[in-house]
């Protein structure tokens, strides 16, 4: 089958297509059949080697697919051959690829299988960020970074269905109007505004009660300062590659929570996960929520799509098509 395989850590070009064994389920895994593979920041960090507790190089790349159910293991019993599934997995940018079975869900019966990949990392970590953890309520103001990416997006139109007011960055005007499409109040360009400054105008120098930050850098220093006293700072990562420190003094004066967060470590929350996905079901029926694909590439441009997701020149949900690739023909 085919594969995209990180052969050592770098820029894109690292990105390699190559024809790799198809994998075998072991007992407490399914087999999928990859229709489209879902891409993430967390990607490019492991490709650049600055994901923590990331692979070593060679590996597969990616890990969210949507896709049908081929095989599943002996002690599989919720899923069975021909189910359309979503989730998330090991070597996703391949055309099959083997996930936990407790890793999967049920494609919604509205999506299809690109939208379907889009789903379980992202939404999932934008619902846990601002409910689960973050504790967003109706009434409050959240700030929002790289509010017009595929994360941003979900998590845009989850603080408005919740009732909250929602200020967004981007760096384009397309952008913006793309945000204020999906629901965003303020929809902030810091290409030519000063977020900081933005946020005092419009919260008329109150603060914000959640920021959601994955910048790093400057951006998570002047983040923190957007938030109200007695308010929270959930940081999502680093796509700057630059971490940042908290000064235990700045927080204590303010009475401000600082908060980071993983989406491994819900997965094992059943009643959180139950939560979002109850939420999901609902907001797609309402329209609330709609899944929003900026980018669609094949397979083997996936070099390509990760340069252009890590320049900036995206929005939306980047999604990978993987062919139909048949088992039989190798046995």
């Amino acid at each position: 089958m085919r594969s995209i395989v990180v052969v050592r850590h770098g820029g894109p070009e690292v990105l390699e297509l190559r024809d790799v064994p198809a994998p075998q389920p072991a007992a407490n895994e399914a087999l999928v059949k990859v229709h489209f593979a879902g891409m993430n920041y967390a990607d490019l960090m492991q490709r650049r080697g600055l994901y923590p507790g990331g692979p070593e190089p060679p590996f597969g790349a990616g890990f969210e697919v949507a896709g049908v159910i081929e095989e599943v293991g002996g002690d599989v019993a919720q899923w069975k051959p021909g189910g359309a599934v979503m989730g998330m997995c090991a070597a996703g940018y391949s055309e099959y690829a083997v996930a936990d079975a407790d890793q999967l869900l049920a494609k919604p019966a509205g999506l299809d299988f690109k939208e379907a990949a889009a789903i379980p990392c992202q939404y999932l970590t934008a619902y846990h960020a601002l409910l689960t953890l973050g504790r967003l309520r109706p009434g409050q103001t959240v700030l929002i970074q790289a509010a017009a990416g595929g994360l941003g997006t979900f998590l845009v139109q989850i603080a408005t269905a919740v009732g909250a007011t929602v200020i967004g960055t981007c760096s384009t005007k397309d952008k913006c109007d793309l945000l204020r499409s999906i629901g965003c109040a303020h929809p902030v360009n810091y290409a030519d505004q000063d977020f900081g400054v933005e946020v005092k105008r419009l919260t008329e120098g109150r603060g914000c009660d959640l920021v959601i930050e994955s910048v790093g850098g400057d951006v998570f220093v002047k983040s923190l300062e957007c938030v109200r006293p007695r308010g929270r700072l959930v940081t999502l990562g680093f796509a700057s590659g630059r971490p940042r420190s908290v000064q235990a003094q700045y927080l204590l004066v303010n009475s401000i929570t600082v908060s980071g967060f993983h989406l491994s470590a819900y997965a094992s929350d059943t009643e959180a996960m139950m939560n979002a996905v109850r939420d999901l079901d609902g907001w797609l029926a309402s329209g609330a929520l709609r899944v929003v694909i900026g980018h669609t590439f094949p397979l083997e441009k996936a070099a390509e799509a990760q340069r252009l997701i890590g320049e900036r020149k995206t929005s939306g949900k980047v999604v990978l098509a993987v062919s139909g690739y048949s088992r039989q023909r190798t046995r």
